[in-house]
């Protein structure tokens, strides 16, 4: 492990390092996991979860896990679950596959040791998460009447005005009633995890949007410019358009610093980059509705953005004002147009 760059993983709103399980200096098998008694009751560390005194004086901890994880902390043949009831001293009870509404329940003799077993699994499903594909994601819908016709205008100008070396297929391109800005996505497993998404985006309108709405006055945001998501011009996957509006990059970052708090997604950046999608190559094949289907994943093929960066890489989709942000969930498209909300917040 590089000391100087350790690995490091957010459970709620704490920081920790991953250590690597090591033998001692003097070359001794390092020793059985040691659980410090528990003196405090009542200590904050403890308090992040609801830890039950049972009727036979031990502690115990029950929460929901979506099945799909199920295996991962269980392990081959037990395993995983054996290494973390011997290390926290604390006893496991994941559900059987198949059983969606039981939770993982914690039983240990202090408090200290249900803590850190329920840290331990939290750590393997926050992990196991952000392996899955996003499944929703956090948007502001852009699909006004003056955004879409300057979109289409620009649209126009990339299908019959570049050279035909230059040209982008027209499947490329957003359909113009889903264009949003995207905030963040995530993996939602199941009902529960969906209803605890809308859940945290609820506490997010009182906590930090209507606070900063308050205090700022309407988020304006201008849609102008051209960026692009890797280093190279001539093999773009995704092209998008750059936003400008510091009430929202603000509402954005502390939104996301939020979601990650609540174990929901694993912190990746330190700021939210708006971008509003125009051509991603992940639409070729897009389906009648006009969204991007799952087995165009397995299809994407670069295309060259050199042209359209050069001739309209300062080009203005517009201003608008922010009015809602919803909880959007890919592959999909309602009768507006627009993708399916599971949540939708006013503002």
């Amino acid at each position: 492990m590089d000391v100087m760059n350790p690995q490091l993983m957010w459970i709620g709103t704490r920081c920790y390092r991953v250590n690597q399980c090591t033998a001692t200096a003097s070359g001794d098998e390092p020793s059985e996991a040691y659980v410090e008694e528990d003196l405090y009751e009542a200590d904050d560390e403890y308090d992040t979860y609801d830890i039950e005194m049972t009727d036979n004086g031990k502690y115990q901890t029950a929460f929901h896990v979506p099945a799909a994880f199920y295996a991962m902390i269980i392990g081959a043949k037990g395993q995983t679950r054996q290494r973390l009831e011997a290390e926290t001293k604390a006893q496991i009870r994941v559900p059987k596959q198949g059983t969606t509404d039981d939770d993982i329940v914690v039983t240990g003799v202090s408090r200290k040791s249900v803590a850190a077993a329920r840290s331990r699994i939290e750590l393997i499903v926050i992990g196991a998460r952000d392996k899955q594909q996003f499944t929703h994601f956090l948007s502001v819908p852009l699909a006004t009447d003056g955004m879409m016709k300057r979109f289409v205008a620009f649209k126009d100008k990339v299908l019959y005005k570049l050279p035909a070396a230059f040209t982008v297929d027209e499947s490329l391109f957003q359909q113009p009633e889903k264009l949003h800005l995207t905030l963040t996505t995530m993996s939602l497993m199941d009902n529960a995890d969906r209803a605890n998404a809308v859940h945290i985006l609820q506490d997010c309108q009182e906590t930090i949007l209507r606070p900063l709405f308050k205090e700022n006055g309407p988020m304006e945001i201008h849609v102008r410019g051209l960026e692009y998501m890797n280093d190279d011009p001539h093999a773009v996957d995704v092209l998008y358009a750059k936003v400008e509006g510091a009430a929202l990059q603000e509402a954005a970052d502390r939104m996301y610093e939020y979601f990650v708090a609540k174990g929901l997604m694993q912190r990746k950046y330190d700021r939210v980059k708006l971008h509003a999608t125009l051509i991603n190559s992940l639409f070729r094949g897009h389906n009648s509705e006009g969204c991007e289907t799952r087995e165009a994943e397995r299809r994407r093929i670069s295309f060259d953005a050199s042209e359209i960066l050069r001739l309209y890489g300062d080009y203005d989709f517009g201003r608008t004002v922010v009015s809602e942000i919803h909880l959007s969930q890919r592959f999909t498209t309602s009768c507006t147009g627009f993708y399916e909300a599971s949540a939708i917040i006013k503002l």
